[in-house]
C-alpha cells in the first residue's frame, strides 16, 4: 500500500543559525515540538517532503530524524512513518536534547505593506449583506424560545431542542437552493466543515479506515479526517474531479467537492456522478460530498447533488457551510447523514460537547424563515459574477500566458502561467506587496510533488474596479521570478 504524506504545517527557524544543517535542523524540530507546533504523537512528513519545504538536502533531515529517535523524541514505525515520541513536549520543554544551539541572528523584518487587495479563497464579502435583514434576524433570533417555566429534560434534549428550527428550515433552504429534498431529522449542525468531517469519521467507523481524498484538494478537511483516525490516500483528479475508476476496494469513503472541486474548480458531469455512487453502492462505501460553494453558479445550469441522485440517501453525507454564503463569524455548517446513522450521531454530539452556540443557530435560522438569505445570494451572486468576469478579463489582458481555471462556479480562480513557477515565493512576495491570495502548490498532499504550480484567488471581495492593478501587480511579480523545472 502507498505511503500517504503527511503536509508540512509547521515552520522551523534554520535562518542564523550555525553547525552542520541536520543539528539545525534537529534543534529547529526540537522547538516546533517546544512550542507546540508539533505534538506528542503527530506524524512527520517524509524526508522529501521536509527538504523540499526547508530548502536543504534530503540527506540532512534523514540525519536530523536518525538524531532525534536516538534521543527519544522522535519514534520510527512499521512503514516507514515517523512520528513525535510520547512525552517529546515535555522532555524538550525541558531542555532534554542537549545545549541549545545560538538562536538566530536577530534580522530586520521585511515591510509588509497592508493588504490592499484581499484575494484570500473562501471569504464572502459581508458588506452584501443587507442591514435591514440582518438586524431583523438578530431581533427574532432573541425571542425567548420557551415558556417560561419549561425546561429541558437533560443536555440531549437542550441541543435537539435548540437546533429543531434551524435544521428544518435548512432542509427547505437546500430543497430550494440546491433540489435537495431531505428529512430534517438528518440535518446535523456544526461550528466547522473540519468540525463535521471528524464527526462523521466518529460515527461512521472510519477510524483505521482508508479514505480517498482529492488531490489537489481541502487541507482542512484532509487534516480533519486524518486527526480522526483516517488513513487518507490522496487521489489526483482531472478536470471534472476524482474519477470513479481511480477508487480501490480498500476505500471506505471518498471525499469529493463535486459542484467546484477544491481547488482546481471542475464541475463532476453527472455520468461520472453516477459511476461515483455505483462504485459507493458496490463496496457499501461512504461519499463525503463537500458543496461548500455550490450555490454560486455563472452562467452554467446547476447540476444535481450526489445526495439527490438514487443510492444517494443511503451513501452519501451531504456537507454545507454557511461561511460562503454569508459569513465566517456564523460559524455553522451542516451534515445531512444517511438516516441510519441518526441515533449515532445524536449520541456522539451529546458526548463530544460540539454544540453550535444557540443564539448563532436562531439567527440563522431566522435569516433563513424571512426570505433574507434567498434575497441576499441573488444579490451576491450577480456581485460576485462581475467581479469574477472584470478580474478573469484583466489577468488575460495584463498576464502573459495565464490561464483560469474553476470560473462556472464558486468563489475562486486558480491562475496558472504556462510556465512551472515557485507559487510560494510568488505568494509571500505578493503579499509583501499588499495582495493576499494562496499558493496552489500547498493543497497538494505532498506540496513538493505538486503536479500544478499557480494561485488561487478569491475575487469575491475585490471591487470590479481594483481588479486591472490587481491584475497588474500579479504579472509584475511573475514577471520577476524565474521559472522552475
Amino acid at each position: 500500500m502507498p505511503r500517504t504524506a503527511t503536509p508540512v504545517n509547521f515552520t522551523l527557524s534554520l535562518p542564523g543559525r550555525t553547525g552542520p544543517v541536520a543539528s539545525q535542523l534537529a534543534h529547529a524540530l526540537t522547538e516546533a515540538i517546544a512550542a507546540g507546533q508539533l505534538h506528542d504523537g503527530d506524524p512527520l512528513p517524509s524526508t522529501r517532503s521536509l527538504a523540499a519545504s526547508a530548502q536543504v538536502a534530503r540527506s540532512a533531515v534523514v540525519s536530523a530524524y536518525e538524531e532525534l529517535t536516538a534521543a527519544g523524541l522522535l519514534a520510527a514505525r512499521p512503514g516507514g512513518h515517523t512520528y513525535v515520541e510520547r512525552g517529546a513536549g515535555a522532555a524538550s520543554r525541558a531542555g532534554a536534547f542537549g545545549a541549545p544551539l545560538p538562536p538566530p541572528a536577530r534580522r530586520p523584518r521585511p515591510r509588509v505593506r497592508p493588504i490592499a487587495y484581499d484575494l484570500r479563497p473562501g471569504r464572502a464579502d459581508t458588506r452584501l449583506i443587507s442591514e435591514r435583514d440582518w438586524t431583523r434576524a438578530m431581533r427574532l433570533a432573541a425571542a425567548p424560545a420557551r415558556e417560561p417555566g419549561e425546561e429541558p429534560v437533560d443536555a440531549g434534549s437542550t441541543l435537539r431542542a435548540s437546533h429543531a428550527d434551524l435544521r428544518r428550515e435548512l432542509a427547505g433552504y437546500l430543497r430550494r437552493a440546491r433540489g435537495l429534498a431531505v428529512d430534517p431529522d438528518d440535518v446535523f449542525v456544526f461550528p466547522s466543515v473540519s468540525m463535521a468531517l471528524a464527526t462523521v469519521a466518529a460515527v461512521a467507523g472510519l477510524a483505521g479506515r482508508q479514505v480517498a481524498f482529492e488531490d489537489p484538494g481541502y487541507a482542512k478537511g484532509r487534516l480533519a479526517l486524518a486527526g480522526a483516525g483516517a488513513r487518507i490516500r490522496p487521489v489526483p483528479v482531472d478536470g471534472d474531479g476524482i474519477r470513479a475508476a481511480d477508487l480501490h476496494r480498500a476505500d471506505r469513503a471518498v471525499y469529493v467537492t463535486p459542484a467546484h472541486q477544491y481547488p482546481l474548480g471542475g464541475r463532476m458531469p453527472v455520468p461520472a456522478r453516477a459511476e461515483l455512487l455505483a462504485w459507493a453502492a458496490a463496496h457499501g462505501a461512504l461519499v463525503l460530498e463537500d458543496d461548500y460553494d455550490g450555490e454560486f453558479r455563472y452562467g452554467v445550469p446547476p447540476l444535481p447533488p450526489l445526495r439527490s441522485l438514487p443510492a444517494g440517501a443511503e451513501h452519501v453525507v451531504y456537507l454545507g457551510t454557511s461561511s460562503k454564503v454569508l459569513s465566517q463569524v456564523l460559524r455553522i455548517s451542516w451534515a445531512v447523514l444517511p438516516a441510519r446513522f441518526r441515533d449515532a450521531m445524536w449520541r456522539q454530539l451529546d458526548q463530544s460537547g460540539d454544540f453550535v452556540s444557540q443564539v448563532s443557530a436562531a439567527l440563522l435560522g431566522s435569516y433563513i424563515a424571512t426570505g433574507a438569505l434567498t434575497r441576499h445570494q441573488a444579490r451576491a451572486m450577480r456581485t460576485y459574477s462581475a467581479r469574477q468576469a472584470r478580474f478573469v478579463g484583466a489577468c488575460r489582458e495584463h498576464i502573459p500566458g495565464v490561464a483560469a481555471l474553476g470560473i462556472e462556479a464558486g468563489l475562486h480562480v486558480v491562475l496558472t502561467f504556462g510556465a512551472r513557477v515557485d507559487d510560494l515565493a510568488l505568494a509571500e512576495r505578493l503579499a509583501a506587496a499588499g495582495l493576499a491570495c494562496s499558493p496552489l502548490s500547498v493543497m497538494y498532499a505532498d506540496p513538493a510533488a505538486a503536479r500544478q504550480t499557480g494561485l488561487v484567488c478569491g475575487y469575491s471581495r475585490l471591487p470590479e474596479t481594483r481588479a486591472p492593478a490587481a491584475a497588474r501587480l500579479i504579472a509584475e511579480t511573475v514577471a520577476g521570478l524565474r521559472p522552475v523545472s
